[in-house]
């Protein structure tokens, strides 16, 4: 018994693992995309700015703004979410008759929701005053549509990890009975949306500064609402979509665990039912369920190592910062 369960660790893992490496480059291969998209927009309007003689504070606005930040982290959340990565790692989870949990499905909600983080984000934006004429602000009001456009999509992908995670509850999903937080599948799901979340959380860090750091020309009763009303609605969205999927391949570990402790100790209490009657190899095969009953127990509940707790640890401090700041900037 023990013997099958160690062919059962060990099979996938070569694959599972060459996956992830090719996954790994894959996210090199989106940062490099994104950053040669983030320098050629720079360039683009750092040659509008040039022609139009605003190019220095056409510089000091873009900083301020964190635009190259904006662009370069948005580009880079948007390649990894069409890459099909997600989709990709949780088909290797299923079972072969299981259907792909379902994210947002109806058309019409999935365009509702793009189009309400672009609009409202862009004349929100837009409304507190960027500095600039002419071309150059044409620019800059370019530029703040693309990015609102970019967190609309990303907003979106977004809860479809949320809901199809979240639908790994509802499915037959392929696991390690004997040891499950160490199924190679399970922990490459975790580092995608890991590592999604945290690129997430960085990059909205990065648009609250700039929202918080940058000259704005409206009143300063519109920059406040503004800028109180944007982490009102993304830190609950950024902390969910942290802990929420954690909590469900914690549950899904623990049901594993919990089957198969179950299974092994009916066969115990079978056993011991005719302990009158018990021959040697009914002993022994009773200690080694008992053995293998204790060993699964004390297996870890959930897929830990540094990188994991780093990518959590971060966003979270990152959120708990915003959160704490809003005040701050109320009474500023």
């Amino acid at each position: 018994m023990r013997r099958a369960v160690g062919e059962r660790l060990e099979g996938p893992k070569t694959t599972a693992g060459a996956a992830m490496r090719s996954k790994g480059v894959s996210y090199f291969a989106c940062f490099v995309a994104a950053l040669a998209i983030t320098v050629t927009w720079s360039l683009v309007g750092c040659a509008i700015a040039w022609s139009q003689s605003q190019f220095w504070s056409f510089l000091d606005e873009w900083r301020d703004t964190q635009g190259f930040f904006l662009v370069g982290i948005g580009s880079w959340l948007l390649l990894i979410s069409r890459s099909g990565a997600l989709d990709e790692q949780i088909r290797r989870i299923l079972k072969p008759d299981q259907t792909l949990p379902r994210g947002v499905h109806h058309r019409m909600l999935r365009i509702f929701i793009v189009s309400i983080v672009s609009v409202v984000g862009t004349a929100s934006l837009i409304g507190m005053g960027f500095r600039g004429n002419g071309p150059v602000l044409a620019f800059l009001w370019f530029t703040c549509g693309v990015i609102c456009c970019l967190a609309g999509l990303i907003t979106l992908h977004t809860l479809d990890l949320l809901l199809k995670i979240s639908g790994l509850q509802h499915v037959q999903i392929n696991i390690f009975h004997y040891a499950p937080a160490r199924t190679p599948e399970l922990r490459y799901l975790i580092n995608y949306f890991t590592t999604f979340t945290f690129i997430l959380s960085v990059g909205y860090f990065f648009a609250f500064l700039g929202t918080w750091k940058a000259d704005w020309t409206a009143t300063k009763l519109y920059i406040q609402v503004v800028q109180l009303f944007w982490p009102v609605f993304y830190v609950p969205i950024c902390s969910v979509a942290l802990f929420y999927p954690h909590f469900v391949i914690h549950k899904l570990i623990q049901n594993a665990k919990e089957q198969t402790l179950d299974s092994y100790q009916r066969e115990i209490d079978i056993l011991l039912a005719k302990y009158q009657n018990l021959k040697s190899d009914d002993i022994q095969r009773a200690n080694t369920l008992a053995q293998l009953f204790d060993r699964i127990a004390a297996t870890p509940d959930y897929v830990v190592d540094f990188g994991i707790a780093f990518r959590v640890a971060v966003p979270y401090l990152i959120n708990l910062a915003i959160f704490l700041a809003k005040p701050a900037l109320g009474f500023s």
